[in-house]
């Protein structure tokens, strides 16, 4: 599982994209204190819960490295560094940058992250969560490697149609005071937010690649999902959708991707489930049991995914 995307990617991040500018070893007012064990391993466990971020990670690549290749109609992007390298990577950041980065997507020179990264999603992680993330990301190895120039072949794509295009499609979620705890509450925070789910499995539009959230997690055909995969109706719908499959079916299938046919997940959703430095299968069983029934409660969908 992977709004505001043009590309159609996930991550993540995200892949998708949940994925994510992020990351800092060093703060620029001077050196941070370091990150407790738990607050560390706090922040791996919503890495994963993001996917594992594996839109920076190329195959069989150094995890967080970047340069995964990405095109769409306007040209082609790759994902950058976000280990905590000071040269190629974002070991430079200060924490609110990273912050930034995330919920905005705009990097500290004030550049916008081109639309892969799903900070329309992402926005609507708790702040104690993405300060969790950015220790975590602290503790990464870094990696010299220069991230690779994006080929944008549409003019004034960033300056004009960009910024129109996120004002006129891209809905944004907002954070909680502090995340849900428990329950469909919790579930929907990690679809909506932190798993970025809607960012694959929600139609778009094969016009403007808007995504319908009046079909919320219905799926897309090969046309208009990530990287010209299809993605899953995973509304409760009986016939195209979720609907004969059981609580535990879904907790069992995001754990492990294997499904109640024998058929084991492939393509992103396999890679999502599986994570770089953690995934969807490092999730506590009460976590996939949340967003099992808050899947199960949202409105079914008919749209056959083919």
């Amino acid at each position: 599982m992977r709004g505001g995307n043009l590309f159609g990617v996930v991550g993540v991040c995200s892949m998708a994209m949940g994925t994510l500018a992020i990351a800092v070893l060093l703060n620029a007012a001077g050196p941070a204190l370091a990150a407790s064990p738990a607050e560390i391993a706090r922040g791996k466990y919503i890495f994963g819960a993001t996917g594992g971020c594996g839109c920076h990670t190329e195959p069989k690549g150094a995890a967080n490295a970047g340069g995964r290749k990405y095109g769409g109609p306007f040209g082609t992007v790759y994902s950058t560094n976000i280990t905590p390298d000071t040269k190629t990577g974002i070991g430079a950041w200060t924490d609110e940058q990273i912050i930034t980065a995330i919920r905005l997507g705009r990097r500290p020179n004030g550049e916008r992250i081109l639309p892969v990264h799903p900070f329309t999603s992402f926005n609507g992680i708790a702040e104690e969560d993405l300060r969790a993330l950015v220790s975590f990301l602290r503790s990464v190895p870094p990696v010299n490697r220069p991230n690779t120039p994006k080929k944008i072949t549409v003019p004034m794509f960033e300056s004009v149609f960009l910024p129109a295009w996120l004002m006129a499609f891209a809905a944004t979620e907002t954070p909680p005071p502090a995340a849900p705890v428990a329950g469909v509450a919790r579930g929907e925070y990690l679809v909506r937010a932190v798993g970025h789910c809607g960012e694959c499995h929600t139609p778009r539009s094969a016009l403007t690649m808007a995504v319908d959230n009046s079909r919320f997690l219905a799926g897309n055909s090969k046309k208009t999902g990530p990287e010209g995969q299809a993605t899953a109706n995973i509304t409760p719908d009986k016939t195209t959708g979720l609907g004969d499959w059981t609580e535990e079916q879904i907790v069992t299938y995001l754990g492990t991707g294997n499904k109640p046919d024998g058929d084991v997940a492939d393509g992103l959703m396999g890679e999502t489930i599986q994570g770089t430095l953690a995934g969807y299968k490092d999730l506590t069983k009460a976590d996939l049991q949340a967003i099992a029934r808050y899947i199960r409660s949202i409105p079914a969908v008919k749209n056959k995914i083919e």
